[in-house]
């Protein structure tokens, strides 16, 4: 019976070993993994510039809550004298309404879902302290 040998044998070694060829897959393995270190670092540094761009814009998110508010008793006036808004239909500021809640809470969820790993709302110090 003939004994062949593996070609995915373990504990099989090359004859010879050419240092050129060790030295050139090292320089080759090594600029793989610098260019892949800075792509991955550029887009970590986007993607938390993007996060504290974000987070500048959360006080607006506050303030459409406010502003839902106050267009809810703006379409009850709109409904009891139509002539006060201009043209428009009630139904239209409540349409407001939701949309200002929805912008609100959908930017305060998306916000959530996008933070950086590690990171935490850069701004936190400017809140209340009672939060």
């Amino acid at each position: 019976m003939i004994k062949e040998q593996s070609f995915t044998d373990a504990t099989h070694k090359p004859e010879r070993k050419n240092p050129v060829l060790r030295l050139g897959r090292f320089l080759a393995r090594s600029f793989v993994s610098l260019v892949v270190g800075i792509v991955k670092g550029a887009i970590y540094y986007a993607w938390y510039l993007a996060f504290f761009i974000l987070c500048m814009f959360r006080p607006f998110t506050g303030m459409a809550m406010v502003a839902a508010v106050v267009m809810v008793p703006l379409s009850i006036a709109a409904f009891v004298k139509p002539e006060a808004a201009n043209g428009m239909p009630f139904w239209a500021f409540l349409l407001m309404t939701l949309g200002f809640v929805g912008y609100a809470v959908g930017y305060t969820i998306f916000l959530d879902w996008f933070t950086p790993p590690g990171a935490g709302d850069p701004f936190a110090r400017y809140h209340r302290p009672d939060r």
